[in-house]
């Protein structure tokens, strides 16, 4: 293994020829096997095949898997039970079962619409592990409704609940284009802050549009990807020379880093209080700035320097839009000259039915 290198390949093939032990951390987000239609995949097996296959993959990753190493599986409802019960029979132990809650818009008349994704968190050891938590604190509602004194002065952790990350839209511009199913750095970036340190080894066997190993790559990490298309290979390559190491990036001539305005418009969103309310509370602007400070890796900002750039940021519209924050105009996409998503190809096939689906439907026929 040739830690930040994509390999294109089957990853459970590449997997068995890698040394036990060698990543610190794995992140997967497979097919969920609900007809997508990929570059070079079938996402239409059975239910048998599918589990079947998920046990090896998840068998192989275990495997590379250090001690003290940690786990995420980001799946569908369909089988997000079916690869719980995986990882106990491979002797992996859950953390947190998290929701990734996001708004979808789907319109569905027989049922009530999708909008979350499950992410399992698994550890090899059930005490032995990363969790950093000072790097994913934010103000609680005591430092933001109370200015309560009492609360810790660090912030809170998310909950297992994650609605302060929202899902990519086909026209945002962090959209690399070639992958329909790719998921928000910040999503990745709260994993990869949680659950390793500078210098370690990220692992994505199903890199596709190379979200994880971007966000490993910024944050100093080591990364591994792999993935069956040539062509995903290719544009994430690319896409990771474009990519900078700001691990340690520091702010000078009053010039911010990108990775910090990230960080603070993250924990702007998480903390989910509107400026008007957020900048005269300086119980909450302090739990801010340590915040950002510890994510940043050091004493970068002190709380006027952070109220400076939040003010600046929402000026020129670059802070995350929160619930009754500002008046807010719809685009108009049949004037507007924004950036368009323009769906190239079907995306879908049909659901997958097993066997004992068809046994019912020919007993109900």
């Amino acid at each position: 293994m040739e830690p930040n290198h994509v390999y294109c390949g089957d990853a459970i093939k590449l997997l068995s020829g890698w040394p036990e032990g060698c990543v610190d951390l794995v992140f997967a987000d497979p097919p969920y096997n609900i007809g997508y239609i990929y570059d070079n995949y079938n996402d239409n097996q059975s239910y048998e095949q599918y589990v079947a296959w998920s046990l090896d993959w998840m068998r192989a990753c275990a495997r590379v898997l250090k001690p003290d190493g940690s786990f995420y599986v980001a799946i569908g409802d369909d089988y997000a039970a079916e690869l719980r019960l995986n990882a106990r029979k491979l002797g992996l132990h859950l953390r947190n079962w998290i929701v990734w809650h996001y708004t979808f818009g789907q319109n569905t008349r027989t049922m009530f619409g999708r909008s979350h994704t499950h992410i399992l968190y698994l550890t090899r050891d059930s005490r032995k592990f990363t969790f950093n938590s000072l790097h994913l604190r934010y103000p609680s509602a005591r430092h933001t409704e109370y200015q309560d004194l009492r609360a810790n002065p660090d912030g809170r952790v998310p909950d297992d609940v994650w609605c302060d990350v929202p899902r990519l839209c086909g026209t945002f511009k962090e959209r690399e284009g070639h992958h329909g199913c790719q998921l928000p750095e910040a999503l990745l970036t709260r994993i990869i802050l949680a659950s390793s340190n500078p210098g370690e080894v990220v692992l994505d066997p199903f890199v596709g549009s190379g979200t994880t190993a971007a966000a490993a790559k910024r944050l100093g990490r080591k990364y591994a990807g792999i993935d069956l298309s040539a062509e995903y290979v290719e544009r994430v390559r690319q896409r990771l020379a474009a990519t900078e190491d700001e691990s340690a990036a520091w702010p000078t001539g009053g010039v911010w880093p990108r990775l910090h305005e990230d960080h603070l418009a993250q924990i702007y969103r998480e903390t989910n209080v509107i400026l008007v309310n957020l900048l005269p509370n300086q119980v909450a602007m302090r739990v801010v700035t340590r915040s950002l400070n510890t994510r940043c890796g050091g004493e970068c900002y002190d709380v006027a320097a952070v109220a400076a750039r939040l003010e600046q940021m929402r000026d020129e519209l670059r802070l995350p839009k929160l619930p009754n924050d500002r008046p807010f105009q719809a685009r108009n996409h049949v004037t507007s000259e924004g950036k368009r998503y323009v769906r190239q190809v079907a995306r879908y096939k049909g659901r997958p039915k097993d066997d004992l689906t068809r046994r019912r439907v020919r007993r109900a026929v």
